[in-house]
C-alpha cells in the first residue's frame, strides 16, 4: 500500500489548531510559575515590607495575569495562523511571565 503526502500532512485546520493549543500551553505553565514566583520568598518580603498582612499585592498580581493570559487565550483559534500574532501573543505572554519575575 502506498500512501500519498496528502494523506499523511495535516489539514490546515489541525495546523492552526495545533498552533493555538502552542500558545494556550504556554499561557498555562506562565500562569503555573506566576503562581509558584508569587508565594516566594520575595514576594512575602515586598508584602512584609508594605505591611500588606493580606497579600493583597499577590491577589492583585496573580488577577492581573490571569486577565491578560486568558485574553491571549480567548482569540479565536484562526488568529494563530498569522504568524505575526503567533508571535506576537507568545511575546506577550513572556512579557506577563516576567514582569512577575
Amino acid at each position: 500500500v502506498r500512501l500519498n503526502v496528502n494523506m499523511l500532512s495535516m489539514t490546515l485546520e489541525q495546523v492552526v489548531a495545533k498552533r493555538y493549543k502552542v500558545v494556550a500551553g504556554m499561557c498555562d505553565n506562565i500562569m503555573l510559575e506566576i503562581n509558584k514566583n508569587i508565594q516566594g520568598d520575595e514576594w512575602t518580603a515586598l508584602c512584609r515590607e508594605l505591611n500588606d498582612t493580606e497579600s493583597k499585592v499577590k491577589v492583585v498580581i496573580h488577577d492581573h495575569a490571569v486577565s491578560q493570559l486568558s485574553k491571549i487565550k480567548e482569540r479565536w483559534t484562526e488568529d494563530f495562523n498569522t504568524d505575526k500574532v503567533l508571535l506576537d501573543e507568545m511575546k506577550n505572554a513572556l512579557s506577563v511571565g516576567s514582569g512577575v519575575r
